[in-house]
């Protein structure tokens, strides 16, 4: 391959893992730095770097952290490639600065998530633990997890309880769980406590959301709400609303032997003494919704089959929670289990992974720095493979960034020390 400069650069290695495990602080940069600069195999020169994938791993190291090594360890452990690269050209590592975003599940228990979801012998609520752990085999590695579900299963109101902590938010399982096709504990964790509880209830999204608001804000870092409903929201007493707004108007039921059609108001307390709570608490859930918003915490709303006909107010919610699609619907609208999984996916990689890079230290020398996207080479090109947009930032660009946010590759490599490979 061509590459940018025909001079050759002294052999120094920069090793980065994007991988969203646990990777060195600032603070241990120092340690790194002061693991030496002992040379270890010559650099390729202007024959381009090596290609990572081909590499075989030293029979004599056994894979540890010590002298035989190869950076093809690194794409498949926890953590950054070990301090020894050898025939990378040196052995100089300086981690990405990985802040790992809190993504927090919000989820629908109401009585109608009972019902099975089209193309799956399986409820809408279930489904919904299914996606739930499809979306953090592929990158719980990448974020903190936690979650709530509402109506609360152990408040002493079964129907409009407010929405309670099942999970407290603690970083995903480490990534080797996923290539060796296992579940790590933490997954194992919430999927035992989801399977815990059933369907039941109404939909109390405003008092769900307005519990848990305390919680969020505590947390460091970024924080994403992906909340899953199947209907609208309901349970505030002291909601107000016209036929037209009332739930049992809109699924035209019965109540006290009168069919709910305008001009009579079932949700009317002069009507109903407990009707209010079946208006659609649209205001409120906005405010709560706005709430988190302005406190830095973005909320993705997944429609399920069920919520067709409040479609308005759940663009609404997603409008106010930060993250509208470009085109109607702007929430996130699911018809099927496959459907539910693929749309929970493609959130999870919106809040999990960047394309942007973001470097410790900057490199000894912007000509001789390659990318890798787990052991692929990619080469540099503004369009559809890697650049700087600063001494110490990386841009995945085009089908390159298409590749990183499908969820399939595990880490970044940035490797220093020889010329930069071009198309």
């Amino acid at each position: 391959m061509a590459s940018r400069t025909a001079r050759t650069f002294g052999p120094v290695l920069v090793g980065i893992g994007e991988s969203g495990y646990p990777l060195p602080m600032r603070g241990l940069l120092p340690a790194l730095l002061a693991l030496g600069v002992a040379t270890l195999a010559g650099c390729p020169g202007d024959e381009g770097p090596p290609p990572i994938g081909s590499l075989e791993r030293d029979a004599g190291n056994g894979g540890g952290t010590g002298g035989g090594s190869t950076l093809i360890d690194a794409g498949f452990r926890d953590g950054p490639p070990d301090p020894d690269a050898s025939g990378l050209c040196g052995n100089l590592i300086i981690p990405v600065i990985v802040d790992r975003p809190n993504l927090y599940w919000i989820v629908d228990r109401s009585g109608s998530m009972n019902a099975n979801l089209a193309g799956s012998a399986f409820t809408k609520f279930v489904n919904a633990r299914i996606a739930i752990a499809d979306v953090l085999r592929a990158i719980g590695h990448r974020v903190n997890v936690g979650a709530s579900l509402f109506p609360s299963p152990f408040s002493p109101d079964p129907i409009c309880g407010p929405g309670e902590e099942i999970f407290p938010t603690q970083p995903g399982d480490p990534l080797s769980f996923s290539q060796a096709g296992e579940d790590g504990p933490a997954l194992k964790e919430l999927l035992r406590i989801f399977a815990g509880f059933g369907p039941n209830g109404g939909t109390p999204i405003s008092s769900a959301l307005e519990t848990v608001r305390p919680t969020l804000t505590s947390l460091e870092g970024e924080t994403a709400v992906v909340l899953v409903t199947d209907g609208a929201p309901n349970c505030n007493a002291n909601a107000v609303c016209s036929a037209d707004l009332c739930g049992l108007n809109l699924a035209g039921s019965t109540v006290q032997g009168v069919q709910c059609i305008a001009p009579v108001n079932c949700c009317d307390p002069a009507f109903l003494a407990d009707g209010p709570a079946s208006c659609v608490d649209s205001d409120a859930t906005k405010a709560a919704v706005t709430s988190l918003f302005d406190a830095g915490i973005r909320t993705y709303v997944v429609g399920m089959p069920g919520s067709e006909l409040f479609s308005n107010l759940l663009d609404e919610l997603a409008v106010a929670g930060g993250t509208p699609r470009e085109t109607s619907p702007l929430y996130y609208t699911v018809s099927g289990a496959d459907d539910l999984s693929s749309t929970l996916l493609e959130i999870g990689v919106d809040i999990a992974i960047s394309c942007t890079i973001d470097l410790e230290t900057e490199p000894p020398d912007p000509e001789s720095v390659n990318v890798y996207l787990d052991l692929a080479l990619t080469l540099f090109d503004e369009i559809d493979g890697w650049s700087f947009s600063s001494p110490t930032t990386v841009e995945i660009n085009g089908a390159a960034c298409d590749r990183l946010k499908s969820g399939a590759i595990g880490q970044v490599q940035v490797v220093a020390g020889c010329p930069t490979a071009v198309p």
